[in-house]
């Protein structure tokens, strides 16, 4: 499969722009510039006037009633495609961008089952680049120059087979086809017009008279001569960038760019396979940045999710500057969830998670608050309980070591109080015993002697109690409860 993207450069334009809409009621330009500057690309409101691609921007300016004039940036054309790439894995692992030309081949023949189909495939992978604003042209055959040929030419057909194949590159004109402008002149000068013509003639007199070139066009249209297409191999980092057309003020209006990179970087982890728990978004001002960092409870990969709470944090974020670019980078790249689904599940991560559960919440929590206000706890080792577990407030997720065995023995909880004693032993009815802690006289707190027990006080809760063996005194731990 060939996806040829003919209106990059005004794709790119129309994702930067909040008022994409507006500007395609005027003519725009995206010119190369140069000793004779030209027309790279053309808007619809330009092109009806009679603007196109490769003419003089002289001559477009003549024809155009103050066009909007915007700068070609071929490095950025090239960035996208390799971006783009990175996201068409999830439909092939086999995938080779060819950004000089604005186009990226995938081998699509051992994932055809797995979609439902070619036709099915190639719906669903222009979908996702739809969605992602880009306007894609595909061709489907079993060679990538046809491939290549039937995308430039916008064909529907799927030719799955070599006559299917030869069936419908006849008619396509000569024109159409990747030969040098000199073969292309020195054909039609003899008569012939379409890929049929040259078919119905001896190969052998073609080579004499037009070289060996024009047979090896022809063998890798048919599928006849292998053509090698190195894998794409995308970096171990996700990093993502949207240079902005005009200057925002206000923390809020970036949510609409901000949606355009995290929906690029949910499908391109979904190509990769791999999810993320936390990102990082630098707000790129003239002279300066600002960096901000976002954790979540747990991975995920799904756009709405991360923007919600990248809402959440920009809502208490004062700019220092007005933002003229983002950029969203993420070092760790995690391996997926191992789920009991399908093979290739709907999200690559357990993150079907309800917006109430812990994680979740806590998530929110540290969007709002901070990650420096949101904290942990982190065992010191020590078996008596009250003592066991400090908070710990980092930028970093804190450890979580198990409990040793006299904790074990004794049972856990999260957050418990200092003993507090109690009048009288408890109920029998009510007593389970849970186990027994000791510990030395070089501990700091002190040698200590403890029975656990659970018991129930009058309205039901779960009391957690010790009798200390060295004065026989009750005290309760906290509760179950």
């Amino acid at each position: 499969m060939a996806v040829q993207f003919p209106h990059l450069a005004l794709d790119l334009q129309a994702r930067r722009r909040a008022d994409a809409a507006r500007l395609a009621q005027h003519p725009l330009l995206i010119v190369e510039r140069g000793e004779r500057p030209r027309v790279h690309a053309a808007n619809r409101v330009a092109r009806h006037a009679g603007a196109h691609p490769g003419m003089p921007l002289g001559d477009a300016l003549a024809l155009l009633d103050a066009p909007e004039l915007i700068e070609d940036d071929p490095a950025a054309r090239a960035r996208e495609i390799h971006q783009l790439a990175a996201a068409l894995l999830q439909f092939s692992d086999h995938v080779h961008p060819e950004p000089e030309e604005q186009r990226i081949l995938l081998e699509v023949g051992r994932s055809r089952r797995l979609f439902g189909g070619l036709a099915a495939l190639r719906e669903r992978a222009e979908t996702v680049l739809r969605e992602l604003g880009f306007h894609p042209r595909t061709g489907m055959a079993r060679s990538p120059a046809a491939a290549r040929l039937l995308a430039a030419c916008r064909s529907p057909e799927i030719p799955e087979d070599r006559d299917a194949l030869r069936r419908s590159l006849e008619r396509f004109p000569l024109e159409s086809l990747p030969l040098p402008p000199a073969t292309r002149e020195s054909l039609r000068s003899t008569g012939l017009r379409v890929f049929g013509d040259l078919l119905r003639l001896p190969r052998a007199e073609l080579a004499r008279r037009h070289g060996p070139g024009l047979l090896q066009t022809i063998d890798r249209l048919l599928g006849d001569a292998p053509e090698t297409l190195p894998r794409f191999r995308p970096p171990d980092t996700l990093e993502l960038a949207l240079r902005l057309d005009h200057e925002i003020r206000a923390s809020t209006a970036l949510v609409f760019p901000l949606r355009r990179l995290l929906q690029q970087a949910e499908q391109q982890l979904r190509g990769r396979a791999r999810s993320l728990q936390g990102m990082q978004l630098e707000l790129q001002h003239r002279e300066t940045c600002t960096s901000l960092h976002l954790e979540r409870g747990q991975p995920g990969i799904r756009a709405t999710d991360w923007l919600s709470l990248w809402q959440t944090r920009l809502e208490r974020e004062t700019l220092q500057a007005p933002v003229i670019g983002l950029r969203l980078y993420a070092a760790e790249l995690l391996e997926p969830a191992a789920t009991a689904d399908t093979l290739l599940g709907g999200e690559p991560a357990a993150t079907n998670a309800d917006a109430t559960q812990p994680p979740a919440v806590l998530a929110r929590l540290r969007a709002r608050l901070g990650s420096q206000r949101v904290g942990g706890l982190a065992n010191r080792g020590t078996p008596t309980p009250e003592s066991a577990q400090d908070p710990v407030f980092t930028t970093t997720r804190p450890g979580s070591p198990s409990p040793g065995p006299a904790q074990r023995a004794c049972g856990t909880a999260l957050w418990v109080h200092a003993p507090a004693p109690i009048d009288g032993p408890p109920e029998p009815r009510e007593f389970r015993p849970l186990g027994r802690l000791e510990n030395g006289w070089w501990d700091r707190d002190g040698d200590q002697r403890r029975d656990y027990a659970l018991a129930r006080d009058p309205h039901g809760r779960g009391l957690w109690l010790f009798r200390c063996l060295r004065s026989g005194h009750w005290y309760r731990q906290g509760y179950w409860g």
